[in-house]
Protein backbone atom coordinates (compact mmCIF):
# COMPACT_ATOMS: atom_id res chain seq x y z
CA UNK A 1 0.00 0.00 0.00
CA UNK A 2 1.43 3.40 -0.94
CA UNK A 3 2.48 5.85 1.71
CA UNK A 4 0.70 9.04 2.70
CA UNK A 5 -0.65 11.52 0.16
CA UNK A 6 1.98 14.14 -0.60
CA UNK A 7 0.37 15.98 -3.52
CA UNK A 8 -3.20 15.90 -4.80
CA UNK A 9 -5.57 17.34 -7.37
CA UNK A 10 -9.25 16.76 -8.03
CA UNK A 11 -8.83 13.14 -9.13
CA UNK A 12 -5.19 12.22 -8.53
CA UNK A 13 -3.20 11.63 -5.35
CA UNK A 14 0.56 11.27 -5.42
CA UNK A 15 1.56 9.05 -2.52
CA UNK A 16 5.05 8.45 -1.21
CA UNK A 17 6.52 5.20 -2.49
CA UNK A 18 7.16 2.76 0.36
CA UNK A 19 9.02 -0.55 0.72
CA UNK A 20 5.66 -2.37 0.59
CA UNK A 21 5.25 -1.11 -3.00
CA UNK A 22 8.18 -3.12 -4.37
CA UNK A 23 5.87 -5.81 -5.77
CA UNK A 24 3.88 -3.16 -7.64
CA UNK A 25 7.08 -1.56 -8.99
CA UNK A 26 8.30 -4.95 -10.16
CA UNK A 27 5.26 -5.20 -12.42
CA UNK A 28 6.50 -2.28 -14.53
CA UNK A 29 9.91 -3.87 -14.82
CA UNK A 30 8.56 -7.23 -16.01
CA UNK A 31 5.36 -6.55 -17.99
CA UNK A 32 6.43 -6.18 -21.67
CA UNK A 33 3.79 -3.50 -22.34
CA UNK A 34 5.28 -1.35 -19.56
CA UNK A 35 8.96 -2.29 -19.45
CA UNK A 36 9.78 -1.83 -23.15
CA UNK A 37 8.86 1.89 -23.28
CA UNK A 38 10.70 2.29 -19.96
CA UNK A 39 13.75 0.62 -21.57
CA UNK A 40 13.97 -2.21 -19.05
CA UNK A 41 15.30 -4.93 -21.34
CA UNK A 42 15.62 -7.71 -18.80
CA UNK A 43 13.12 -8.97 -16.23
CA UNK A 44 13.95 -8.09 -12.65
CA UNK A 45 13.50 -10.25 -9.61
CA UNK A 46 11.90 -9.00 -6.44
CA UNK A 47 15.39 -8.87 -4.88
CA UNK A 48 16.66 -6.65 -7.71
CA UNK A 49 13.71 -4.28 -7.34
CA UNK A 50 14.21 -4.24 -3.56
CA UNK A 51 17.86 -3.31 -4.14
CA UNK A 52 16.72 -0.52 -6.50
CA UNK A 53 14.33 0.67 -3.79
CA UNK A 54 17.10 0.71 -1.18
CA UNK A 55 19.74 2.35 -3.37
CA UNK A 56 17.55 4.84 -5.20
CA UNK A 57 14.07 5.45 -3.84
CA UNK A 58 14.82 5.36 -0.12
CA UNK A 59 18.22 7.04 -0.34
CA UNK A 60 18.67 10.69 0.52
CA UNK A 61 19.68 11.79 -2.98
CA UNK A 62 17.07 14.48 -3.63
CA UNK A 63 14.87 12.29 -5.83
CA UNK A 64 11.10 12.24 -5.35
CA UNK A 65 9.20 9.05 -6.19
CA UNK A 66 5.42 8.93 -6.02
CA UNK A 67 2.76 6.37 -6.76
CA UNK A 68 -0.25 7.65 -8.66
CA UNK A 69 -3.60 6.81 -7.09
CA UNK A 70 -6.96 8.01 -8.42
CA UNK A 71 -10.34 8.92 -7.02
CA UNK A 72 -9.32 8.24 -3.41
CA UNK A 73 -8.44 4.59 -4.03
CA UNK A 74 -5.42 3.07 -2.32
CA UNK A 75 -4.35 0.80 -5.20
CA UNK A 76 -1.87 2.65 -7.41
CA UNK A 77 -2.24 2.97 -11.16
CA UNK A 78 1.27 4.19 -11.91
CA UNK A 79 4.30 6.13 -10.84
CA UNK A 80 5.80 9.60 -11.36
CA UNK A 81 9.38 10.43 -10.48
CA UNK A 82 11.66 13.42 -10.22
CA UNK A 83 15.25 12.19 -10.31
CA UNK A 84 18.83 13.04 -11.26
CA UNK A 85 18.21 16.27 -9.40
CA UNK A 86 21.01 18.77 -9.86
CA UNK A 87 21.19 22.29 -8.48
CA UNK A 88 18.61 23.73 -10.87
CA UNK A 89 17.32 20.89 -13.05
CA UNK A 90 16.09 17.32 -12.95
CA UNK A 91 14.66 14.54 -15.08
CA UNK A 92 11.11 13.26 -14.84
CA UNK A 93 9.70 9.83 -15.62
CA UNK A 94 6.21 8.38 -15.39
CA UNK A 95 4.21 5.32 -16.28
CA UNK A 96 0.63 4.20 -16.00
CA UNK A 97 -0.95 0.75 -15.99
CA UNK A 98 -2.94 0.01 -19.15
CA UNK A 99 -6.25 0.04 -17.27
CA UNK A 100 -5.71 3.69 -16.28
CA UNK A 101 -4.86 5.07 -19.71
CA UNK A 102 -6.99 7.47 -21.69
CA UNK A 103 -8.56 9.19 -18.68
CA UNK A 104 -6.07 12.06 -18.26
CA UNK A 105 -4.63 10.67 -15.03
CA UNK A 106 -1.03 10.73 -16.24
CA UNK A 107 -1.34 14.33 -17.45
CA UNK A 108 -2.80 15.36 -14.10
CA UNK A 109 -0.11 13.50 -12.15
CA UNK A 110 2.77 14.92 -14.21
CA UNK A 111 1.26 18.41 -13.79
CA UNK A 112 1.38 17.92 -10.01
CA UNK A 113 4.98 16.76 -10.30
CA UNK A 114 5.90 19.82 -12.38
CA UNK A 115 4.27 22.17 -9.85
CA UNK A 116 6.33 20.45 -7.17
CA UNK A 117 9.54 20.65 -9.22
CA UNK A 118 9.22 24.32 -10.09
CA UNK A 119 7.39 25.79 -7.10
CA UNK A 120 8.47 23.66 -4.15
CA UNK A 121 11.92 22.58 -5.29
CA UNK A 122 12.72 25.79 -7.17
CA UNK A 123 14.08 24.03 -10.24
CA UNK A 124 14.69 26.02 -13.40
CA UNK A 125 14.36 23.17 -15.92
CA UNK A 126 13.03 19.64 -16.16
CA UNK A 127 13.51 17.17 -18.97
CA UNK A 128 12.24 13.77 -20.02
CA UNK A 129 13.48 11.02 -22.31
CA UNK A 130 11.02 9.13 -24.49
CA UNK A 131 11.60 6.23 -26.88
CA UNK A 132 10.52 7.31 -30.38
CA UNK A 133 7.61 4.85 -30.66
CA UNK A 134 5.94 6.02 -27.44
CA UNK A 135 3.35 8.34 -28.98
CA UNK A 136 1.24 8.57 -25.80
CA UNK A 137 4.16 9.85 -23.77
CA UNK A 138 5.26 12.26 -26.47
CA UNK A 139 1.71 13.62 -26.66
CA UNK A 140 1.55 14.09 -22.90
CA UNK A 141 4.76 16.09 -22.88
CA UNK A 142 3.62 18.29 -25.76
CA UNK A 143 0.27 18.95 -24.05
CA UNK A 144 2.14 20.14 -20.97
CA UNK A 145 4.31 22.56 -22.99
CA UNK A 146 7.52 20.57 -23.35
CA UNK A 147 9.70 21.20 -26.39
CA UNK A 148 11.53 18.46 -28.25
CA UNK A 149 15.18 19.42 -27.77
CA UNK A 150 17.10 16.55 -29.25
CA UNK A 151 17.33 13.01 -30.52
CA UNK A 152 19.74 10.30 -29.47
CA UNK A 153 19.88 8.16 -32.59
CA UNK A 154 19.82 4.36 -32.23
CA UNK A 155 20.23 4.85 -28.50
CA UNK A 156 18.26 1.88 -27.11
CA UNK A 157 18.13 -1.70 -28.34
CA UNK A 158 14.55 -2.85 -27.75
CA UNK A 159 12.71 -5.86 -29.13
CA UNK A 160 15.37 -6.66 -31.68
CA UNK A 161 16.01 -3.20 -33.09
CA UNK A 162 17.74 0.03 -32.26
CA UNK A 163 15.42 2.92 -31.40
CA UNK A 164 15.91 6.66 -31.08
CA UNK A 165 15.36 8.39 -27.76
CA UNK A 166 13.89 11.88 -27.83
CA UNK A 167 14.74 14.51 -25.25
CA UNK A 168 12.02 16.95 -24.19
CA UNK A 169 12.57 19.97 -21.95
CA UNK A 170 10.48 22.50 -20.07
CA UNK A 171 11.65 25.71 -18.38
CA UNK A 172 9.99 27.13 -15.27
CA UNK A 173 8.84 30.30 -17.08
CA UNK A 174 7.26 28.16 -19.83
CA UNK A 175 5.32 26.23 -17.18
CA UNK A 176 4.21 29.42 -15.44
CA UNK A 177 3.15 30.95 -18.78
CA UNK A 178 0.89 27.99 -19.45
CA UNK A 179 -1.17 28.49 -16.30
Amino acid sequence: MPGPVYLSSDRVDLRITEREDVEFLQRARTDPELRTPLTFTEPQTREQVEEFYENTISSDNGDANFLLCVDGREDPLGEVDLFRVESDHAEIAYWLLPEGRGEGYATEAVSLLLDYAFETRGLRRVFARVVDFNERSRGLLKRLGFTEEGRLRDHEYLDGEYRDVLIYGLLREEWNDGE
